[in-house]
C-alpha cells in the first residue's frame, strides 16, 4: 500500500506548484489504479496534541488539559491520547485572544 499526504500549508503556495501537486497526484492515482490497487482521495481534518495547542494558543499544556476536562475545548480521544481538531483550535485561540481583550480593556475586537 502506498500514500500520498499533502498538507494544507502546501496548497496554495503558488500556482505553478498547485499544477504540478495536481499532476503528481494524478500520476500516482493512475498508477496504483494500474498496478490493481483502489485508490481513495480521503480528506481530513489536522489534529494537535494538547502540547500543540497549548504553543499554538501561547498559553499552558496544563491549562489546555484543564479546558479538555472542563469541556471548554473540545477534543477526542485516540487511544490514550487527547486530540484537538484545527478548528477547534482556531475557535479556542479567538475565545482566548478575546478573553485578554477584555481583561486590557483597550476595545480590541476579536
Amino acid at each position: 500500500m502506498s500514500n500520498m499526504t499533502v498538507y494544507p500549508e502546501m496548497v496554495g503556495m503558488n500556482s505553478a506548484y498547485d499544477s504540478d501537486c495536481a499532476k503528481a497526484m494524478w500520476d500516482f492515482a493512475k498508477f496504483e489504479a494500474s498496478q490493481g490497487r483502489i485508490v481513495e482521495l480521503v480528506s481530513r481534518e489536522q489534529t494537535f496534541s494538547p502540547a500543540d495547542v497549548a504553543n499554538l494558543v501561547g498559553v499552558s499544556r496544563a491549562t489546555v488539559q484543564r479546558r479538555i476536562m472542563d469541556g471548554t475545548i473540545s477534543a477526542s480521544k485516540r487511544g490514550a491520547h487527547w486530540r484537538v481538531s484545527d478548528s477547534e483550535v482556531r475557535r479556542y485561540s479567538r475565545l482566548v485572544m478575546r478573553q485578554t481583550a477584555e481583561l486590557l480593556g483597550d476595545g480590541y475586537d476579536f
